[in-house]
């Protein structure tokens, strides 16, 4: 009885994977059931109504069934395809892409096709035979889908791929407050100050300074150049550099020599 529960809770899983990961997989199965039935029941069993139905629909349930075994499997197989048959995998690749555009199109045509291929006395007789009527229905939607994909390209144009996400920038100041930096520093024996780089303009090789009406700027200014997110980092790095500092020099004794001792560059 155990078995049997575990075998019919796996049957579920399956069942609804393959609907809720698969879903086109699982609409193609569905189109492809219909037709099977739509030609056995009009060229083989035109009066075998139930059979005909309790057949298709058992073949659908172990196809839906075996759906999600049988695209991970695939993957797998596509996958060693790039080393095997690069040509097959090129083939497999380009056809997925059209799908991936496509999808319902390509549904479509795969539909027409399986229908088409077994209505066996709509073909001629040379071609009758389902080996050759195999290949020549795996060429015609080939060759369909591939005709029709420049089409669907102008009618549905491909979306454009979203721009790749901008990696995180790294903080303006550092994760741990100004106060507790600069004590953990004074406790380490490093009194040193911090200093910030800053954007500012100025008249070079022109004496003394010169009042505003009498320049005009080069270029681009500091906000053109930093942008906002720049210059709002500026700001945040002066900001905790002067409360760093103000501990520093709080607990730095009062002579030059200290004073002046070299600068750390925040950046």
């Amino acid at each position: 009885m155990e078995l049997v529960l575990r075998a019919a809770g796996w049957w579920v899983s399956q069942f609804t994977k393959a609907f809720t990961e698969h879903t086109l997989g699982a609409a193609v199965i569905t189109i492809a059931a219909i037709g099977i039935f739509i030609v056995l029941h009009k060229e083989y069993r035109p009066f075998g109504l139930l059979t005909s139905v309790g057949v298709v629909l058992l073949a659908w349930l172990v196809a839906i069934t075996l759906l999600p075994l049988g695209m991970s499997s695939g993957a797998a197989a596509i996958a060693t395809l790039d080393t095997t048959l690069p040509m097959a995998s090129r083939f497999a690749s380009y056809f997925y892409a059209i799908y991936d555009r496509h999808p319902l199109m390509v549904l479509v045509i795969v539909g027409v096709g399986t229908t088409m291929f077994f209505l066996r006395q709509s073909w001629p007789f040379r071609l009758a035979w389902w080996p050759v009527r195999a290949v020549c229905t795996l060429l015609a939607v080939a060759a369909l889908v591939h005709v029709s994909a420049p089409i669907a390209d102008l009618i549905e144009p491909p979306v454009a791929a979203a721009p790749a996400a901008a990696t995180a920038a790294a903080p303006a100041v550092p994760k741990v407050p100004a106060k507790e930096a600069a004590a953990a520093a004074i406790k380490a024996g490093d009194l040193r100050y911090l200093s910030v780089t800053q954007c500012k303009e100025e008249v070079v090789g022109a004496g003394p300074e010169l009042p505003k009406e009498a320049v005009k700027r080069l270029g681009q200014s500091c906000d053109d150049t930093l942008g906002s997110e720049g210059i709002a980092r500026v700001y945040a790095q002066r900001e905790y550099a002067a409360e760093y500092n103000k501990v520093i020099s709080e607990a730095v004794p009062k002579t030059p020599e200290v004073n002046a001792a070299a600068k750390v560059e925040a950046k």
